[in-house]
């Protein structure tokens, strides 16, 4: 365990312990519901690496010539951009700490150099590997081809975080025996809680979320919470 440890702060396993923990911090948020698992409000990576490119470049470029095309040929697209960025890490993580362990035990005290070189071949071989990895994740975030966002209008939602207000909340929805993941408001604050069933009314454009409202049955829930 010890050794495991010492591993993990040495250079350059200690620049994916730094981003794993950070990771597990957010992922311990979203299971209590204090966060949305897509914490950017629908955009993807390759949006967050074009806008990059033409900050550092102060012109437009294309989808097709900037990292936006890399991001989406190794699959990382598929998922939000959280998940990508975790799996990302977890990956760099263990091969960093595999990759510092065989050139240790191969070349025994390591020339100044060579954690340089096991950073470079760790991106270079971590980051396909974490697209192979959330691949199989695509279907859940998924919406089908041919529907707009609209279509879900009057279908019922399962609230998954722990509140829904204006500008927060997230449910799942089912489509053919597929689970969507959605960006959810509700301007009734309070009256949606995890678990409750929600009734998909409009969708919004300027928030990029669905417009909820709570059924009976929640209302009767946060009724009998606040006599409580």
């Amino acid at each position: 365990m010890n050794q495991l440890l010492d591993a993990s702060v040495q250079f350059p396993t200690v620049i994916f312990t730094i981003g794993l923990g950070i990771c597990l911090v957010y992922w311990l948020f979203v299971l209590l519901g204090a966060l949305d698992i897509d914490l950017f409000g629908g955009g993807d990576a390759s949006g967050a690496v074009k806008g990059g490119i033409e900050g550092l470049k102060g012109v437009k470029v294309d989808h097709d010539l900037d990292g936006g095309g890399f991001w989406h040929a190794l699959g990382l697209a598929t998922v939000p951009v959280t998940i990508s960025v975790s799996a990302i890490m977890l990956v760099c993580w263990i091969a960093s700490l595999l990759g510092m362990r065989y050139a240790s035990s191969s070349i025994g005290s390591l020339a100044g150099w060579l954690p340089a070189i096991v950073l470079l071949a760790v991106v270079v071989v971590g980051i396909p590997l974490a697209g192979l990895l959330v691949r199989p994740l695509a279907p859940v975030f998924e919406i089908k081809q041919g529907k707009s966002n609209r279509d879900y209008v009057g279908h019922t939602c399962t609230i998954t975080t722990g509140h829904v207000d204006d500008d927060f909340g997230q449910a799942t929805v089912e489509d053919g025996g597929t689970v969507l993941v959605i960006p959810v408001r509700c301007d009734r604050p309070g009256a949606l809680a995890r678990g409750h069933k929600a009734l998909i009314i409009d969708f919004d454009d300027a928030r990029a979320a669905y417009v909820v409202e709570p059924t009976a049955e929640a209302l009767l829930g946060a009724s009998a919470t606040e006599r409580t």
